[in-house]
């Protein structure tokens, strides 16, 4: 779903970083180290064995989490409703 609505996730500038207990993690596709893992799962309180979605916003703090996937389409509302999209949006028209 992400691929698929590329310009979408372009316009709101995300990053999708990809945590896994399992095989290799990876920022936007590329490769994490193991320290970086961790130091991910410790900062945002995410044990191995546990699924999170975590929404960071560009002040780097956590804005909303789920421990089930999240349908791209309610991702992008939450985004748009948040202040700094909204100055965003203004000032691109």
């Amino acid at each position: 779903m992400w691929q698929a609505d590329r310009a979408n996730v372009n316009e709101r500038d995300l990053k999708l970083v990809e945590v896994l207990g399992t095989g290799e993690s990876r920022v936007d596709g590329k490769f994490l180290s193991a320290a970086s893992v961790e130091r991910l799962r410790q900062q945002f309180g995410v044990p191995v064995e546990e699924f999170a979605v975590i929404l960071i916003g560009k002040d780097g703090t956590e804005k909303q989490r789920s421990q089930t996937p999240v349908d791209v389409a309610v991702l992008f509302r939450t985004i748009d409703a948040m202040p700094m999209r909204q100055q965003e949006m203004r000032s691109r028209q």
